[in-house]
């Protein structure tokens, strides 16, 4: 049985390295912090709730009438949004003998409480100090990969689909995530869409060739700005999304085609780097270069181009909704141990659903 958290083989008892848990260090990861910098989250949802949305007068006033005058019957415009809010679980299991032969066999416990990890050292350094944290980053990078990237149509490439063949499709057909409805409304209306033809490349090197030609960088972040309603570009909490390879071409392009003043970007969070662009808030958000670059290809060879690697929205910071049943992100963790079996698991469960608030307030490049 492979033991939650730690590979048995990985850190073995007398590897002459390592001899104190205290003193592991954690590989360098992307860390992607709150779900909640990068949409407006929503606590305390219920799948099939109703959120209503006020909207405005149409037109109002027309010539005086005088004495006796004819009233209307205007009213404020109103609509409702329906949650579509599904469950996620994750459990993992731990035996105690899968611990015997690594680093970890000093802080089980003794005697007949060996097998239980919830109480003593094997805890505190183990369950607590690494197991915890680490996935509480996975819960973390789970919920951005089913906010942003859900699809309950998504499939492999052999089936027709654009994740490559080795990722089990049930990892993002949970719910309709934002680029999945983002893309759906630029469809309806192709107005809002900024095509990336560099995305069509058949290589990685063609797509990076393209995106990297004078001009090209420039052209689709003016394009998306440009593409944007009225009432979008004077929102004064706009803000641009976008993939970090597509951060990178507008750098070069500037830098390289004297497009404009270098960028400031300045890392705010997690990775996550923010300059402005022509008076608007850009954020180049690195978790989404690596969904796409892990689990995304075009086709079924595994080596050819990545599935739309240069995309971003152009919208407003509480345009973007996540509802999730519980109060926070990661709510609650927990782990029991059955002295029958002496099985520790660990499990995390909640809800979650996006939601697009005004599909007028959003402008699209991919």
């Amino acid at each position: 049985m492979a033991s939650a958290g730690i590979l048995a083989s990985a850190l073995t008892q007398y590897n002459g390295a390592v001899l104190d848990v205290r003193k592991l260090l954690f590989d360098a990861i992307l860390e992607p912090d709150s779900l909640g910098k990068l949409c407006k989250i929503m606590p305390r949802q219920k799948h099939g709730e109703k959120l209503g949305l006020i909207g405005e007068f149409g037109l109002v006033g027309k010539a005086a009438q005088g004495c006796n005058p004819t009233y209307g019957t205007d009213a404020i415009s109103a609509r409702e949004l329906e949650w579509d809010i599904k469950p996620w679980g994750i459990y993992e299991k731990i035996c105690y003998e899968d611990l015997e032969t690594t680093l970890l066999t000093y802080l089980l416990n003794k005697k007949t409480n060996i097998g239980d990890l919830t109480s003593g050292e094997i805890y505190a350094q183990y369950v607590a100090g690494i197991v915890y944290p680490r996935l509480k980053v996975a819960i973390e990078k789970m919920l951005i990969r089913f906010a942003w990237f859900g699809d309950k149509n998504a499939d492999t490439n052999t089936n027709g689909g654009n994740l490559k063949d080795t990722v089990d499709k049930d990892y993002f057909t949970l719910i309709d995530g934002f680029w999945k409805r983002l893309i759906t409304i630029a469809t309806a209306t192709p107005a809002v869409r900024t095509t990336i033809a560099a995305n069509a490349e058949t290589t990685n090197a063609g797509q990076k060739a393209a995106i990297a030609t004078a001009g090209v960088a420039t052209g689709i972040f003016d394009s998306l700005i440009a593409n944007a309603s009225p009432v979008l570009r004077a929102a004064s909490n706009k803000v641009i999304y976008c993939t970090l390879a597509l951060k990178d071409a507008l750098d070069a392009d500037i830098r390289n085609n004297n497009k404009g003043s270098d960028l400031q970007w300045e890392s705010i969070f997690a990775g996550i780097q923010e300059a402005t662009y022509n008076g608007i808030t850009l954020r180049a958000v690195p978790i989404f270069d690596e969904i796409i670059d892990s689990y995304y290809n075009v086709d079924t060879s595994g080596t050819s181009s990545r599935y739309l690697p240069y995309r971003a929205v152009f919208t407003t910071d509480d345009n973007l909704l996540v509802g999730l049943e519980s109060d926070s992100e990661v709510e609650d963790v927990q782990i029991f141990y059955n002295p029958e079996t002496e099985i520790n698991t660990i499990k995390a469960k909640d809800k979650v659903g996006t939601l697009i608030r005004q599909n007028n307030l959003v402008s699209v490049a991919y």
